[in-house]
């Protein structure tokens, strides 16, 4: 049996998105022996866009209406632009399903 197999851990993490990477790291600052278990593919440096300058970007971030095309509702949002509109999934694909009653306004806020 390979000796990574008999391993043991105090904390299994499962999935290294903002909040299981950030319990992975303080956890084994505390000391404690971590195990981060991550499903995701492979990310690379290229696809961290919001650090780049505008003129990196294939439409310097002007022409919102094509991150409208397919994210109508997000791109009402500061938060989904040209920098990081490909971390979001594409409403159109994925629609939202408003209650009937005190539907969806925004992130969270209800009428």
């Amino acid at each position: 049996m390979n000796d990574n197999r008999k391993q043991s851990f105090d904390v299994l993490v499962v999935g290294s998105g903002a909040s299981g990477g950030w319990a992975s790291k303080r956890l084994a600052e505390a000391g404690l022996k971590v195990a981060l278990l991550e499903a995701g593919r492979p990310q690379s440096a290229s696809n961290f866009t919001e650090h780049k300058p505008l003129f990196e970007l294939k439409n310097r971030d002007l022409a919102p209406s094509i991150v409208r095309k397919t994210r109508p509702i997000q791109s009402g949002f500061d938060i989904c632009t040209e920098y990081n509109y490909d971390w979001f999934c594409n409403d159109l694909e994925e629609p939202y399903t408003p209650r009937r009653i005190n539907p969806f306004i925004g992130w969270g806020a209800y009428a």
